[in-house]
């Protein structure tokens, strides 16, 4: 998660009172050392201003990590029932849906958790390169598109936002790794899909990560 993401996911929670939020569900969680230790700003910006308004969070993950309070797979049904059985008002649905097979199917899940009025907060990239986790089907959404996956729900606010940061940034850290474009640009045919996708990220060397943000509110 990008600081801007942060801040305008901050912005989006504060709009609401605690009691339409708490409990909420943080999906995709990953664990508290990214949280707090690799990317603090996440917990800094949206966590943080949670627990001082009371508001009870539960990190689920589909890992068992340190931080996760409950594993869960949101692909599968059973465990789909068992975080509902927990009543969750609110969800985080933060830079996951380009990690799953059926985007629509998750959405879907997403909003089986929730009564009517419950909220999902949706953030996905929308010009980001290539990034496994532990897959990427490279879905870069619109607002519109991605209101077209919720659509047992009203979307309430959308946004293209800018992450102020890109791959070059990455490379000012680290100059070296243009080395890898460097090496892979004469030989395409050792792996043309790998190849395509070095080349791609180029393209950001320029251009600024961008995300679609979005909150829903369930019909």
């Amino acid at each position: 998660m990008f600081e801007a993401e942060a801040r305008w996911l901050r912005r989006a929670l504060d709009a609401f009172p605690s009691e339409r939020l708490s409990p909420v569900l943080n999906l995709g969680s990953s664990s508290d050392v990214v949280r707090e230790g690799v990317q603090p700003w996440i917990d800094a910006e949206v966590f943080c201003p949670l627990r001082s308004r009371g508001v009870e969070t539960l990190h689920v993950d589909m890992r068992e990590l340190p931080g996760v309070d409950i594993r869960a797979d949101l692909t599968v049904a059973a465990d789909v029932r068992r975080l509902g059985a927990l009543g969750p008002k609110a969800l985080l649905c933060c830079n996951l849906l380009e990690h799953v097979l059926e985007p629509r199917g998750l959405a879907q899940h997403c909003l089986d958790l929730l009564p009517a009025g419950g909220l999902v907060f949706v953030t996905v990239p929308f010009s980001y390169p290539y990034h496994r986790d532990p897959i990427d089907t490279m879905y870069r959404p619109s607002p519109a598109e991605l209101g077209e996956l919720f659509v047992d729900a009203r979307q309430l606010e959308a946004i293209i936002l800018g992450a102020g940061v890109s791959y070059r940034d990455a490379v000012r850290a680290r100059p070296w790794i243009l080395l890898r474009h460097f090496c892979r640009f004469p030989v395409p045919f050792l792996s043309f899909e790998r190849w395509k996708r070095s080349m791609a990220r180029l393209y950001w060397l320029a251009a600024e990560y961008r995300i679609t943000c979005a909150v829903f509110e369930k019909l």
